[in-house]
């Protein structure tokens, strides 16, 4: 948990324990059939999940309401690949009419083996941007990161 209030520089940090090895985790956070299957928070889905796995490579995830037909395109960028050991990227959504991004933070993930054949993941995101209009979603962040990984954790359980 951070002291830190909202805005350019806030990070947010979270710990979670899977039950499953380091390579499908690793997996379910970078490839686009399994980000399709559980990226959003409760009451979201992403009906649209383009990945291209490498350093440079680009990270579209079309996340919408369960209902609405409206999606808030993210798009981004992989920064570090390494698998299964650590990743990191770039995402930026709610582009506004100008081009402009209302929000831009880079997640760093790293993998580390645990007892009974799980993965302790430690994730690590910084915000590099963000709007004034956005600034209150800040404090959902960890939130949805949380319901988004519960969602994750219960895909794993039907792979593993």
């Amino acid at each position: 948990m951070t002291d830190q209030q909202p805005g350019v520089g806030f990070e947010m940090t979270l710990e979670r324990s899977f039950a499953a090895p380091r390579e499908l985790v690793f997996d379910c956070l970078t490839q686009a059939k399994h980000l399709a299957r559980w990226w959003g928070p409760r009451g979201y889905d992403a009906p649209v999940a383009e990945s291209d796995v490498r350093p440079g490579g680009a990270i579209l995830l079309h996340m919408r309401a369960v209902g609405s037909d409206e999606v808030n395109p993210i798009h981004g960028e992989f920064l570090k690949v390494s698998p299964p050991d650590s990743l990191s990227y770039v995402l930026r959504g709610f582009q506004a009419a100008d081009g402009s991004w209302g929000i831009e933070h880079v997640s760093t993930f790293a993998f580390e083996e645990a007892p009974g054949g799980a993965t302790l993941m430690k994730m690590k995101t910084v915000v590099t941007q963000v709007s004034d209009e956005l600034r209150f979603a800040l404090g959902g962040m960890r939130e949805g990161w949380s319901q988004s990984l519960d969602k994750m954790a219960e895909l794993m359980a039907t792979l593993v």
